[in-house]
């Protein structure tokens, strides 16, 4: 009696806790059965046993198709016919599958029974969890056990009434499944939103699968369309976004003035060898001729070796103080034969009296906005 007690005990302590999840199946059943007990079992009572009894069941559903239970049972056998009587109970735990994720069942399991003595026994069976209102349901089951020890064979069949604690009390239910998403121009926009379909690979597109128009680099021609993408904002383009360009072309001359008889150069530094020099670094690709000259008065010979003179004489300078390469710089002198000024003055033979150096250069430049 202590035992059946403490069962009991055990089970309304468990039931009480407010701790019980509240996605999870969890049940409390009462119930009535009849056992129909071996008649080979008991040597006092060699008549068959039927048993009137009831008991409490404590389970859970651990998954749509898995559960398990702790079970009790008062067992009150009399014979039949007769007025013998036993009274004992069992106790144990069983496996439930649930093959449809619904309220029908198969268990098995594991049991203790004790009657005129104990006994061992293994059960099989099948049930029904029938919903009748919120959280609660009936119980419907018939079981058959088998006895390990002494190989008897008993039956029984349960009614009872259950109430769950959390969980669905309906059974689960398959999700409808969602419509399937085709993006048919993979644009990152489904079709059923996409305002403008098929569009080509590698476009950006907004919410409604439309191009961005896009001129990244602000030279009005738009990204899909741009050959030259970052275009330096400065710069003119063509139509494909590409930098234009415009022929231009920078001279410079030169223009050196000698004393007469002489192939001195008077000032080195003067603005205008400086110039000239630094056009030259500018352009280090372009090589010049410096030309010299003299006037009319004199022996035509000793005049062409004079203008020679004055020549090399302006490119010693421009090597020497401008520090330009002598591999690019020549000296011609053409005495006489090419007179600035042919009157017979001395402001005429002064002017003749010279050198003279042109460069002049073609170069491709960006035409800017």
């Amino acid at each position: 009696m202590k035992k059946h007690t403490l069962a009991l005990s055990i089970l309304a302590a468990v039931t009480s806790m407010p701790s019980l999840a509240e996605d999870k199946e969890i049940w409390l059943g009462g119930f009535a059965e009849y056992y129909y007990a071996d008649k080979d079992k008991f040597q006092a009572m060699p008549k068959d046993r039927i048993d009137w009894g009831w008991g409490l069941e404590l389970g859970e559903r651990f998954t749509p198709s898995w559960g398990g239970r702790f079970e009790y049972a008062r067992i009150d056998l009399e014979a039949y016919p007769g007025q013998e009587s036993i009274d004992g109970h069992r106790y144990g735990l069983d496996a439930m599958f649930f093959p449809f994720q619904g309220n029908s069942y198969v268990f098995a399991g594991l049991k203790h029974e004790s009657l005129d003595t104990g006994y061992n026994l293994g059960n099989l069976g099948v049930g029904m969890h029938w919903p009748v209102a919120d959280k609660w349901k009936v119980i419907t089951e018939v079981a058959a056990y088998h006895d390990f020890g002494e190989n008897h064979k008993d039956y029984s069949g349960k009614l009872g009434l259950l109430y769950q604690f959390g969980g669905n009390s309906a059974p689960a239910t398959e999700a409808p499944k969602a419509a399937p998403v085709i993006d048919s121009d993979n644009d990152g926009v489904i079709d059923a939103n996409d305002q403008c379909p098929n569009t080509k690979q590698g476009v950006r597109v907004d919410s409604t699968g439309c191009a961005i128009v896009l001129d990244s680099d602000n030279d009005g021609v738009n990204d899909n369309e741009d050959r030259c993408p970052n275009t330096p904002t400065t710069d003119k383009t063509d139509a494909q976004g590409c930098t234009l360009f415009k022929d231009m072309q920078d001279s410079i001359k030169l223009a050196v003035q000698f004393d007469n008889n002489s192939s001195e150069v008077l000032d080195p530094n003067s603005t205008d060898l400086r110039r000239f020099a630094d056009f030259m670094k500018k352009y280090p690709e372009q090589n010049v001729q410096i030309e010299g000259h003299s006037s009319a008065p004199g022996n035509a010979v000793y005049n062409l070796k004079l203008s020679e003179k004055r020549a090399k004489a302006i490119k010693q300078v421009l090597i020497d103080t401008y520090g330009i390469d002598e591999s690019r710089i020549s000296a011609v002198g053409y005495g006489e034969t090419r007179l600035l000024n042919d009157a017979n003055t001395a402001k005429a033979h002064s002017e003749n009296r010279r050198i003279e150096a042109k460069l002049m250069i073609e170069k491709r430049v960006k035409v800017t906005r």
